[in-house]
């Protein structure tokens, strides 16, 4: 594998961390008692459990407790975390190539 097809690939990875950690902090935030709540290690009564960044998928809790699922943003939320990465790869990829730092 090439060098800048491999660098690409990194970029692409390490934009799919990033949006991981996004949604990781997303549901910290949303959440009543964070993501040790999300977890299932939160001792909070009455917490309400929130995923999804930028479409919220799942929510579970509350007083009277609500269950919460959504297929299509959960598809949606995946969906366009690989986009947003792909493109990422090929942009970096595009410019390493055009800017002669290939062989770098």
């Amino acid at each position: 594998m090439p060098k800048n097809n491999r660098k690409a690939w990194l970029v692409a990875g390490a934009v799919l961390l990033v949006w991981f950690a996004i949604n990781l902090l997303s549901a910290h935030v949303r959440s009543d008692c964070g993501l040790p709540a999300v977890l299932g290690m939160s001792g909070c009564a009455d917490d309400i459990r929130r995923a999804g960044f930028p479409w919220q998928f799942w929510e579970s809790g509350g007083f009277a407790f609500r269950q919460y699922w959504s297929w299509p943003a959960f598809i949606g939320d995946i969906g366009l975390g690989f986009l947003i990465a792909v493109l990422a790869g090929w942009l970096a990829q595009r410019w390493l190539m055009s800017s002669g730092r290939a062989a770098v």
